[in-house]
């Protein structure tokens, strides 16, 4: 079962996975899909491109969107959406440019992640235990 804290980790590099794949796909750079300022037509597929992902792959609601995007506000972050399933259906070369985004961005171990995470853990809980056991010595000397 995966915690909150996992999940969120899990949440936080796929969207950095998906802004590589981005940045290789549209050919800008992260800064500014990081940001909200730039308004050239690539920056702005991409931006929308990022933003539908988060919302619909990732369920991340529109109001929390600004906190990936910086200057991002939850009605830009609904029009975006919306404008890029209006698009989706007319445009083939960006569904295909869509669809080549989705097999990246999804292309990454999920449980090498999940697995480094249950590391961390495993070794908190080693510690935890050793101080425990030390404090029982202690006490029976």
């Amino acid at each position: 079962m995966i915690n909150s804290v996992e999940n969120e980790e899990l949440i936080n590099k796929r969207i950095i996975m998906a802004r590589k794949s981005l940045c290789k796909i549209f050919n800008v750079k992260t800064k500014f899909l990081r940001k909200n300022i730039n308004r050239k037509r690539d920056v702005i597929d991409a931006r929308r491109f990022l933003i539908y992902y988060m919302y619909n792959e990732l369920g991340i609601k529109y109001s929390h969107i600004k906190n990936y995007i910086i200057g991002m506000h939850h009605a830009t972050a609904i029009y975006q959406c919306r404008k890029l399933e209006d698009l989706l259906q007319v445009e083939k070369p960006l569904r295909k440019k869509y669809n080549e985004f989705i097999a990246k961005s999804n292309d990454f171990d999920i449980l090498s992640v999940l697995l480094e995470s249950k590391k961390n853990q495993a070794k908190q809980l080693n510690n935890d235990i050793k101080q425990i056991n030390n404090k029982i010595k202690e006490k029976k000397l």
